[in-house]
């Protein structure tokens, strides 16, 4: 059975039911310029979480946290504060989704994006972009 909020993306409808979608990676790849500036990074565990919009609007919510130790001076283990983001294209094998809004001290979520490769039900990879600094981070499985 596929997960809600997957179906949700699937469909193209920002305005999700109750649900999340969790996708774990153990290796990820970092993009400057399009140039790989990092290769693999093995053993690097990261989950992305993406449910229904925490902010009461239209769209999802997309979080990412450190699955290997908290933060010492954060004190959490999250690697990407909750971004709001609506879905802006939807292929057979890739959802988009670009961030909108404002946080509560002004940073545009706009600045971020997700790209979401999947086969059928199941999730390949997920590509967060951060605009504002041309850098890409590749999570793979």
């Amino acid at each position: 059975m596929i997960n809600t909020i997957f179906a949700s993306l699937l469909s193209g409808d920002n305005n999700p039911s109750d649900g999340r979608l969790e996708f774990e990676s153990a290796d990820h790849i970092r993009f400057q310029n399009g140039i790989d500036v990092s290769g693999h990074n093995y053993n690097c565990h990261r989950k992305i979480v993406i449910e229904k919009n925490i902010y009461e609007n239209e769209g999802y919510t997309v979080t990412i946290y450190n699955m290997d130790g908290v933060h010492p001076l954060w004190g959490n283990n999250i690697q990407m504060s909750p971004k709001q983001m609506k879905i802006v294209q939807n292929t057979d094998n890739k959802i988009v989704l670009k961030g909108f809004g404002t946080d509560r001290m002004g940073s545009p979520f706009s600045d971020y994006g997700i790209s979401i490769e999947y086969t059928g039900s199941n999730i390949n990879n997920i590509k967060l972009d951060m605009f504002d600094r041309n850098v890409s981070i590749l999570y793979l499985k």
